[in-house]
């Protein structure tokens, strides 16, 4: 039997702490080999976007889809049948964002860091923000955005919805050099934020397209981690710019050295002293963990009675 789950019935089911916690599990079971990773699919004349993964350890796989503007929905699969196990509407895209945000705000900054930057003020702005706020002291945030109308919005609207000091900025370098650490989110077409501004001590994570940061971002970091060296290899948007490809497909970095997340988070991978070092954080954009926050919500609303069981024979 198939559990059809509507997107009300499942919404409550995660919190952003929850959430870490189960990315947290499946980071370390991708450290351990335990995780299938398959490159997000878009078909870019219709904003259709697909991910997929194997969660191998918790013997579910499946995918997400959504399509810009319109819902999404995820596909759980028992990987020893191949039954398939829920149809649900899946409200967690955000949630995932700020999960992964969180863990990688939590082991790669200051835990007393109290100003952040942000270049970009758009409609996944506040999911970089949000864990920010809940996992650091933070008192000041300096926003800057292409369009001074938005980035005077987001910062008022984000006064009123986190309680904290949210100043507009009119250029990133200057809320970069005020800044304990930086985020970035912005469907710019050409890169975002650039190396020249960046100086040690400041930790950077990006949520956006491979191309928000030039070059020099990577070539002067200490640390440079990936959620997915897969996705980074085989990004949907074949014509997009990928300075870090780029620069490893010419020796001018070395693709070895790049981290993968969970190897950080499975203690395989070394953080430097953050005092003195530059870190550079990539989200390569959903799949498995897409998957393991509804594989999680699956579970919890069996338990709790939710949803609706249909058979598809």
């Amino acid at each position: 039997m198939t559990l059809i789950l509507r997107q009300s019935e499942v919404s409550g089911l995660l919190d952003l702490r929850q959430a870490m916690a189960v990315l947290e599990r499946t980071f370390r079971e991708q450290a351990a080999g335990q995780v299938q990773q398959v490159a997000p699919l878009r078909f870019m004349n219709r904003g259709m976007r697909m991910v997929a993964g194997g969660l191998e350890a918790q013997n579910k796989n499946g995918l997400r889809v959504s399509v810009t503007g319109g819902d999404a929905l995820a596909l759980l699969f028992e990987i020893s049948s191949g039954n398939l196990l829920a149809l649900m509407g899946y409200p967690f895209s955000n949630l995932r964002i700020s999960a992964t945000v969180g863990l990688a705000i939590e082991r790669l900054t200051d835990p007393k860091a109290k100003t952040v930057a942000m270049i970009g003020s758009g409609r996944l702005a506040f999911a970089v923000l949000e864990p920010a706020c809940a996992l650091r002291p933070i008192e000041r945030v300096l926003v800057y955005s292409r369009s001074a109308e938005n980035r005077e919005r987001f910062a008022r609207q984000a006064r009123e919805r986190l309680q904290v000091d949210v100043f507009a900025v009119a250029s990133a370098e200057q809320a970069i050099e005020q800044a304990d650490f930086v985020t970035v989110s912005t469907n710019a077409p050409a890169a975002a934020l650039l190396g020249q501004w960046l100086r040690p001590g400041l930790a950077v994570f990006g949520i956006g397209r491979p191309n928000e940061f030039d070059e020099d971002v990577y070539l002067k970091a200490n640390l440079v981690s990936v959620t997915s060296k897969t996705h980074e290899l085989n990004y949907y948007d074949t014509k997009l710019d990928q300075p870090l490809i780029r620069l490893a497909h010419q020796g001018k970095l070395s693709w070895d050295g790049v981290a993968e997340f969970c190897d950080i988070v499975a203690g395989k991978a070394a953080v430097p002293g953050l005092q003195d070092s530059l870190i550079i954080f990539r989200d390569s954009q959903g799949g498995y963990g897409d998957l393991t926050l509804a594989a999680y919500a699956y579970e919890e609303a069996k338990r709790r009675g939710l949803g609706q069981k249909v058979s598809t024979e």
